[in-house]
């Protein structure tokens, strides 16, 4: 039992001496567990976006290797303004969360981001499994002498395997993300929702 389920506790013992103390008490205790959850989830954004920023750093060494075409390169850049605006979305959503007065509105600042972090990793996930699919098509064909020799040289029964293949890969990739989202990303999410079902039961 943490420390609001025990004021919760005193609160609903005391509610006929201290009804609007203790209320206040309780609802401040949420607000700042609220505003450090999405501090959290402001911070792991912007690793995330410095991680990728590193990958982008070290393409040239990838690319000795391997030569992707240009469009592929910038396809993977488009993914940074977007991680911006989530990051900006994040920001704002902690600083109106941190500013709230109102069990109402913090309850509606709660849903506002949890579901903008759905949509962050919906994007993502998006995002990555369809780069991650096409590079690695990219890759496996280049390896084999370029996109024309490969298509000389592979029947159709191949092809489809190839195909298959990236895909069962891309699969995979994609559920080591979603682990590791709902690792990091919804840990705090449950917390947000448990805090929601708080301040609903402090409104009714």
């Amino acid at each position: 039992m943490d420390g609001l389920d025990l004021l919760k506790k005193d609160w609903n013992k005391s509610e006929s001496n201290y009804p609007k103390l203790s209320y206040d008490e309780i609802y401040k205790m949420v607000l700042k567990k609220s505003s450090s959850i999405v501090k959290w989830i402001y911070y792991i954004s912007l690793i995330e976006l410095s991680l990728g920023l590193i990958l982008i750093i070290l393409n040239p060494t990838f690319e000795n290797k391997i030569e992707y075409p240009k469009w592929l390169d910038i396809f993977s850049y488009l993914v940074f303004p977007v991680a911006l605006y989530f990051i900006y979305l994040f920001y704002t959503n902690y600083k109106k969360i941190s500013a709230t007065d109102s069990a109402k509105v913090l309850m509606q600042n709660i849903l506002r981001t949890r579901k903008c972090v759905r949509y962050y990793i919906i994007f993502n996930l998006f995002f990555g499994g369809v780069f991650f699919a096409v590079a690695s098509f990219i890759g496996y064909t280049q390896l084999q002498g370029g996109i024309d020799a490969f298509n000389e040289a592979t029947g159709l029964t191949e092809y489809i395997v190839v195909i298959l293949v990236i895909l069962l890969i891309t699969v995979l990739f994609l559920g080591i993300i979603f682990a590791i989202y709902y690792l990091l990303y919804g840990i705090l999410l449950r917390r947000l929702k448990h805090n929601y079902k708080e301040l609903k039961k402090l409104e009714d």
